[in-house]
Formats: C-alpha cells, sequence, structure tokens
C-alpha cells in the first residue's frame, strides 16, 4: 500500500495494497504533496483544511467552530513536535535497510514489519484526539447528525463509484491502476514490461473491495451510534472521551472475524507482491524509492523544527 486518502492517508513502504492502517491525519496530507515547499504548505493549513470539512459534514455553530479551532490548533502543535520526529525516524530505518539489502533481498516478512510500524502509529493519534471529539460529540444537535448521516451516504455513493463499478472487469482494471500509480509513485516510470506484469499480478490479488466497503460502512454506523448517544444522553467528559477512545483505538480493526481474515490474507499477498516489485526494480527505480523516502524524512525533520 502506498498513501491511502482519509481512510482512510503517513508512509508505509508497502507498494500495492489498499488497506494502510496509519490515521495520521496531521501528516497524511503532506505526504501526499510534493515537495519540500508545498509539504510545508500542506501540513500548516491542515487545521483549517480539517476545520473546514467539519463544518461541511456537520454545519457548526460559531461556539463549536471556536471549540474545533482551538482543538485542532492544540493537535497540530502537539503532532508536530512530538509525532513527525518519529516518522523521519521510521523512514530513515527503512532507507536503511533498504540500501543495505542487495537486490531481491527485501522478504515479505520485513515488508509487514514496517507496515505494522505504520499501524502502530495511530493510537497515540488516538489518543490524543479522544478528548477534543468527545468534546464536540457532547454539543451536537439532532439536525447536526442528520446531516452528518446525509453527507455519509453522499461519501459513499461516490466510494461505490470510484472503487465499485458495476463490471468485474472494470473493477479489476481500475484496482490495477491503482496498484501500477502507486509503484510509480515511489520507484518512478515503470518500464513497459514491468506494467504489464504489475497488472497482470494486480489482477490477480484478491477482490477485497467489497469487504473494504462493508468495513467502512460499519465504521461510519459505529460513527453515528456513537455520536448519537453521546449527544442524547450527555455523560460526563472523562466517560465520553473513554467512549471515543475506545471507538478509535478499534477504529481500524475488523469487527467481523470472517471478514478480518480475509482483509489479513489480501494484506499478506500484497505484501509479497511488493516484494516481488522490490526484487526486479532497476537500480534507477531504487535509488528513486531510496530518494523518496529520504525526503520525506527531511521535509518531517523540518517541520517539526518549524
Amino acid at each position: 500500500m502506498l498513501f491511502r486518502g482519509l481512510r482512510p492517508s503517513s508512509v508505509t513502504p508497502d507498494l500495492t495494497t489498499r488497506g494502510w492502517r496509519l490515521g495520521a491525519l496531521l501528516a497524511l496530507l503532506a505526504l501526499l504533496l510534493s515537495g519540500c515547499t508545498m509539504a510545508r504548505l500542506g501540513y500548516d493549513l491542515l487545521p483549517a483544511w480539517s476545520s473546514w470539512q467539519l463544518d461541511r459534514y456537520l454545519a457548526l455553530d460559531e461556539d463549536q467552530r471556536a471549540l474545533v479551532s482551538r482543538r485542532l490548533d492544540e493537535l497540530h502543535r502537539w503532532h508536530r513536535r512530538g509525532q513527525l520526529p518519529g516518522y523521519a525516524e521510521f523512514l530513515g530505518e527503512v532507507e536503511a535497510q533498504l540500501r543495505g539489502a542487495a537486490p531481491g533481498a527485501t522478504e515479505p516478512i520485513a515488508v509487514g514489519r514496517w507496515r505494522a510500524r505504520v499501524t502502530e502509529a495511530w493510537s497515540p493519534l488516538a489518543e490524543r484526539l479522544a478528548p477534543a471529539v468527545a468534546e464536540l460529540a457532547l454539543t451536537l444537535r439532532p439536525d447536526q447528525l442528520d446531516r452528518l448521516r446525509r453527507r455519509m451516504a453522499e461519501a459513499d455513493e461516490d466510494y461505490r463509484e470510484k472503487f465499485l463499478p458495476e463490471r468485474p472487469a472494470d473493477r479489476v482494471a481500475a484496482r490495477a491502476d491503482r496498484v501500477v500509480r502507486r509503484a510509480e509513485f515511489f520507484l518512478g516510470r515503470l518500464e513497459g514490461g514491468q506494467e504489464r506484469e504489475l497488472r497482470q499480478l494486480a489482477a490477480g490479488l484478491p477482490a477485497t473491495e467489497e469487504l473494504w466497503y462493508a468495513e467502512r460502512q460499519r465504521r461510519n454506523q459505529a460513527l453515528l451510534g456513537l455520536f448519537a448517544r453521546l449527544s442524547r444522553e450527555r455523560p460526563p467528559p472523562a466517560e465520553a472521551t473513554r467512549q471515543v477512545r475506545d471507538f478509535l483505538l478499534s477504529f481500524w480493526t475488523p469487527s467481523d472475524p470472517a471478514r478480518r481474515q480475509r482483509l489479513d490474507e489480501a494484506v499478506a499477498l500484497s505484501d509479497q507482491l511488493s516484494t516481488q516489485l522490490l526484487a526486479r526494480a532497476s537500480a534507477a527505480q531504487r535509488a528513486h524509492l531510496l530518494k523518496t523516502l529520504r525526503g520525506y524524512a527531511q521535509d518531517f525533520v523540518r517541520l517539526a523544527g518549524t
């Protein structure tokens, strides 16, 4: 998996799968921008962007906007100083491991370890987010919850159009396109034979789009239920924070055991595909990958110091 959106995306060197687990919101968009200047600009604008998104989904009143602005500024400062240095260190470790490994020596277990490290970055962010999310949830009105429900339904439709076209062949083609784009982001342009082979391999991956969509809907319904309960019952802040924290910490873990097993198996297969892709990368492509990882690590260090 390369960079994932806010479903749900920081960085993982898994080059193929969509099941990206790091929800570090304040780093994610910066990574999607290219170049140090743009990364810096994107990161600094994230509180305003996040506030705009919340307003779009909830139609915040003036008091809620002030609350959101204060909480996002606090989160941004904490994340800049406390989390970005760790992201930079992690990327430096990955770069060093790839640089020291002979072509073809990287194994799926290494890719899995990198992915696990990325997953771990969600926990401190979830802990930090919980009090802020709880504080906002306790102020929500029924009309805002209705608006949130409608906005989520619209987003689900957009998701289906993008990832779940009706014809199976179109889904396979779209999956292959995503894999190729992500591979080229890290490795640079693929040669004709490489791209054809990668498309064939991507077509052979399990069709998990429906599974991810089911997980998306489960999370949405759980979030709506949580917000409705907190808005209705108005528990003390500590109890509200506990409930939000429990939700956030389990956010990326499928609740259905069978679905979780199938998704885990699909991620493991994509680790193997990532390993094959790395093994067949040219010297120039490996250099492009190392430069990309190093560039983001440097951006994180600079951003943490500003």
